[in-house]
């Protein structure tokens, strides 16, 4: 008998299997969320000459905030609820709490239109330790309100079950080695994902042809998702998650942590030097799998 979900829904539950991602509000305090936002203005004011009262002083930094990844204050987003979101996703007892929550990522507004872009689609993990279930977690943190344009990651819902049932598909000996190429197996499998990921012509209205509504591909319902939000929300999403970063055409910068789950084997490492994950199941890997992307790309 299954042990029964102590925080999250049973509608939530299957929203997880069927789409791979479960968004909860307000998972951490609101007044927390702003106290860490407070902090990362204060680094980039001292660190970069970015000040929040002045917009001629914005612009993209290079690369994370340090001092806001050490902050002990992020200690306070491993509330009970998210415990309990944990729990519930992956087992009770069989995650670690995490040292960190991960990139701290900052994405200033620029100029010019907002469309899904046609680059960069990627996923962390190999498909292979998560094909019964998932051994970890793609976590979002919202330190700060992102609203929608906003520079929020965009995700195409439905997209680990699709991978997951591709690689059901192969083999069990054809999965690795020169052969196997899993991004262009996902990526040309349906004119839909073509067209999303650049290897089609683009439809007149990509927020129409890829937000809108569903598409089945395989028998697999897929729509890009913007994830927006709340300080003190978070999103937790499969590891097999794909997975994109988004202009920031808002008022305000993006401010959200990002932490990735890793599977139980160490995949050869990516030669872009990928983040390591620091929510792994216990007895897993820590090392971050860069196997199916093209390239890698802050959130």
């Amino acid at each position: 008998m299954q042990p029964q979900p102590a925080t999250l829904a049973p509608a939530d539950l299957q929203r997880f299997d069927r789409d791979g991602y479960v968004v909860v509000r307000q998972a951490f305090g609101r007044a927390d969320a702003l106290a860490m936002e407070e902090r990362w203005w204060s680094e980039l004011a001292g660190t970069h000459g970015v000040r929040r009262d002045d917009r001629s002083s914005w612009h993209q930094i290079p690369g994370n905030l340090k001092a806001a990844k050490r902050d002990p204050a992020q200690a306070r987003i491993l509330t009970r609820t998210v415990g309990g979101v944990l729990d519930d996703l992956l087992g009770t007892g069989s995650w670690s709490p995490p040292k960190d929550w991960g990139l701290t990522i900052v994405t200033f507004p620029g100029p010019g239109s907002w469309e899904p872009p046609a680059r960069f689609w990627h996923w962390d993990n190999p498909c292979a330790p998560h094909l019964d279930r998932p051994r970890g977690l793609f976590v979002v943190s919202f330190i700060g309100p992102v609203a929608p344009r906003g520079g929020g990651t965009l995700i195409p819902s439905g997209s680990p079950r699709l991978l997951i049932q591709q690689e059901r598909a192969i083999p069990a000996d054809q999965r690795r080695g020169p052969g196997a190429r899993p991004w262009q197996r996902f990526g040309r499998c349906h004119p839909w994902l073509m067209a999303l990921t650049g290897q089609a012509p683009a439809p007149a209205n990509r927020i129409a042809a890829f937000m809108d509504s569903e598409t089945s591909v395989d028998g697999v319902p897929l729509r890009v998702v913007e994830l927006t939000g709340e300080p003190g929300d978070m999103v937790f999403c499969h590891p097999l998650m794909v997975h994109c970063a988004a202009p920031n055409r808002g008022t305000r910068p993006r401010f959200w942590t990002g932490v990735r789950a890793s599977g139980r084997r160490r995949p050869a490492p990516c030669p872009r030097s990928c983040e390591r994950s620091t929510l792994a199941r216990r007895g897993t890997s820590s090392s971050d799998a860069c196997s199916s992307r093209p390239a890698c790309r802050s959130r």
